[in-house]
């Protein structure tokens, strides 16, 4: 069945849609749907201080450039709406002070964040709504009728169910939204991972999705292996090339889900082209690979990010390559510490 919202996109639609449900809580609204309204107070009641309102008084789009401000009382709620980006150049505070020059005191102001897909941060706001508590507000009404509300109710649905992908089919079909679920997973469950980013990475190549964790940039550490003066870290690095379509054995050759080793170059080493830090990227593989005889490597080019090397891995085996790699890298570490 086509739905409108395989094609409605957009933010600006996904702030319709927003407009629309909450505006069935308005009091002139109100009797239109009876399972429309109660949603849309449903969402209004997990602001802070709004857990008992009746009504919604006014709903306004792009008012001082805010997504959805929406009016209840005498409190002004600010929705920051996202697809598939994230929060850029403080705009919740912008909106915020652009809304308390207006007259409306910081009390009166409430700030929430509504987004579709995960993202790695947290956004400092009074409410968040990611997807899976939108869809725990919705799921109640599935009841409803409405054509509209249907469709935006299914069309999360299937965000949902592609997201989980990452723990019920091959690697290979995990796509972008399963590879975001699969690292959005290792954030909750692997504190030993010490994960610091991930996301959609950008290159020449065509990009990727990458996680970037167990970062070595330990200064005495560094300088014990005497490449503190090159070597800004040494991490670890999924990549996951989510347009890659293939066998599991092509995925294998084209290197199409990797766990990297990766290092980053002192800045100060662009005056000589990287070539100390690209000559000791060249060793750290060399001593890789003793430890790890599958670990391979890509061309060498030197720049500020350069990859070691890499092991592949699939949804079976991720975790024992992570412990594979730290280990090895921990035992070079001993070892470059003592020469």
């Amino acid at each position: 069945m086509v739905n409108l919202f395989h094609y409605a996109t957009s933010e600006l639609s996904q702030d319709a849609f927003i407009c629309w449900l909450l505006a069935h809580g308005m009091k002139e609204h109100q009797s239109e749907d009876p399972l429309l309204c109660a949603c849309a107070l449903d969402f209004i009641h997990r602001v802070p201080g709004l857990e008992h309102a009746t009504e919604i008084k006014k709903i306004r789009q792009q008012y001082l450039n805010i997504d959805v401000l929406v009016t209840v009382d005498n409190i002004h709620v600010i929705i920051e709406d996202k697809t598939y980006t994230s929060v850029h150049g403080n705009q919740i505070d912008v909106y915020t002070n652009a809304l308390i020059q207006s007259g409306v005191t910081k009390e009166d102001i409430r700030t929430v964040f509504y987004k579709i897909v995960e993202q790695f941060h947290e956004e400092d706001v009074d409410c968040t709504f990611m997807r899976t508590d939108i869809l725990s507000i919705l799921r109640k009404y599935k009841d409803c009728t409405n054509d509209i509300f249907q469709a935006y109710l299914t069309h999360l649905e299937e965000i949902e169910a592609d997201t989980m992908a990452f723990k019920t089919r091959p690697i290979e079909e995990w796509k972008y939204s399963g590879t975001r679920g699969f690292f959005a997973n290792l954030q909750k469950v692997h504190a030993d991972y010490k994960i610091n980013g991930w996301g959609y990475v950008s290159n020449a190549s065509g990009g990727f999705m990458g996680m970037w964790f167990h970062r070595l940039d330990d200064e005495t550490t560094l300088k014990a292996m005497a490449i503190y003066e090159h070597i800004e870290d040494i991490y670890l690095q999924f990549e996951n090339n989510t347009a890659f379509s293939g066998s599991r054995e092509d995925a294998e050759k084209a290197a199409a889900y990797i766990l990297a080793v990766k290092v980053r170059a002192n800045a100060d080493d662009q005056k000589g082209n990287y070539r100390e830090a690209s000559e000791i990227r060249r060793a750290l593989y060399k001593a890789f690979k003793k430890k790890l005889p599958d670990f391979k490597k890509k061309t060498f080019r030197p720049g500020v990010y350069m990859t070691v090397g890499y092991l592949t891995y699939n949804e079976k085996n991720y975790d024992t390559r992570v412990t594979e790699v730290k280990r090895a890298l921990d035992e070079i570490t001993v070892e470059w510490s003592q020469r």
